[in-house]
Formats: structure tokens, sequence, C-alpha cells
């Protein structure tokens, strides 16, 4: 229980150094920053998903072409920072995660030097829920 605490604890640090959001929308992309109202809501919202979560091996890698070209359907949500971050030895300046129905785990895709490309992180849930999705599905405009 101890080594969850602990693997949560860093996962929160993570997340409370995010400066900015951002959604996609099948492509079409809004920004929210620290302090507004969507931005708080949103990152409660998956705080709470996480928190009961665990981190895991993830087997995915990120090829920089195509997530882009995935970025082109779906609704995905990006945590942006002030400063490049490193998680176990790997560096990202954002964290790019595609969010879907009855999800039990986000592959979180790192981009640092600009790119997407290299190996991911991966946050294992207990359970599914879809509140975060609900929340962007109802409440972010599509809009540039």
């Amino acid at each position: 229980m101890a080594i969850q605490n602990f693997i949560s604890e860093q996962i929160d640090e993570i997340f409370d150094k995010c400066k900015e959001i951002k959604i996609y929308i099948d492509s079409i992309s809004t920004t929210y920053q620290k302090g507004s109202k969507e931005f708080n809501d949103m990152l409660q919202l998956w705080q709470i998903r996480v928190n009961s979560g665990y981190e895991m091996p993830a087997f995915g890698v990120s090829i920089h072409d195509l997530t882009i070209k995935e970025l082109e359907k779906g609704i995905y949500i990006e945590f942006i920072f002030d400063k490049q971050e490193s998680h176990n030895d790997m560096p990202y300046e954002t964290l790019l995660v595609k969010l879907q129905e009855n999800q039990y785990g986000y592959q979180l895709i790192r981009q640092y030097d600009g790119k997407y490309q290299g190996r991911c992180l991966y946050i294992n849930t207990t359970e599914v829920n879809d509140d975060l999705l609900n929340y962007i599905q109802s409440n972010i405009n599509k809009k540039d």
C-alpha cells in the first residue's frame, strides 16, 4: 500500500505542474489556462480518475507523424507544462491522452523537443469513469 501511495503522489505532482489544458475534438483544439473554470473542472475530474489508478509499464511508442494524424479524429486532452519535466528518466513538455468510453487506463504520449515521439507512460485504473469524457462532450465547444 505504501508503494501505491508513493506512486499516486508522484502522479499528482506531475499534473499539479500543468499550466494549460488543450482539448482536441476531431482535430479542432481549444486551450484553457490554469485557473479558468474549465481547466479546474477538467483537472479535478482527471485527478479523481488517476488517483485510484497506478502506473504500469507502457508498451506504447509514439511516432510523431502517426500521432498528428490520429489527432484528426476523436477526443484528446493535452496537459501542457511551463518547462520540460521528466518522469522515470523520460522527458516531456506535454502529455497527450486519447479519451474514449469505458477506459480502464490511459496511455500518456510524451511530447518533447516539439515532437510526439518515443516511449509512452501508462496509468491503469481500477474502474471505468467516463466523467471527464462526458464533461468535455457536454461543455467544450469545437473551436480554434
